[in-house]
């Protein structure tokens, strides 16, 4: 089974590495979900890490093969004014966007959509019409011909 971004994998980390280092609009430590994307015969599955956030922190929208999925994860600090050291802080907070290509022709309204331990799944089934199709192979007429005579001669 070969995801549909394998090949350009290494590009892709890059991105969303220089995302989490500064953020989407030049913030440290902006939120950038990891996800992977599988495509099978049968459908396409998105799964997208994002600990500590509810359903409700979250909107998906599939528009032609563009997979957007937004949402919010709150920073848990208190914001009192009061003055803080941090000792370190590798963990990112605030509103996120992520698009994901997925193959053309995909129904908006077949997601299924699901929230378990932090990893948010998305399964896409694929119509028909785009599901590869087997075609079955006659023999031509001069090669009909030629069987129906070694039939005959027999």
């Amino acid at each position: 089974m070969m995801t549909l971004n394998e090949p350009f994998s290494p590009l892709f980390q890059l991105s969303r590495d220089i995302d989490r280092l500064f953020g989407r609009n030049g913030d440290v430590g902006g939120y950038i979900p990891a996800a992977d994307v599988v495509v099978t015969d049968e459908h396409v599955t998105v799964m997208m890490d994002v600990p500590g956030l509810r359903v409700d922190d979250l909107e998906i929208e599939l528009e032609n093969d563009m997979l957007t999925v937004r949402g919010n994860r709150a920073y848990p600090y208190a914001t009192d004014g009061e003055r803080r050291a941090w000792q370190r802080m590798e963990r990112g907070f605030g509103k996120f966007e992520r698009s994901l290509q997925v193959p053309r022709g995909l129904d908006p309204d077949a997601i299924e959509a699901s929230l378990d331990t932090g990893v948010l799944e998305l399964r896409i089934p694929r119509p028909d019409t785009l599901k590869p199709k087997r075609v079955q192979i006659t023999a031509g007429k001069a090669e009909g011909a030629r069987q129906l005579e070694a039939a005959g001669t027999g």
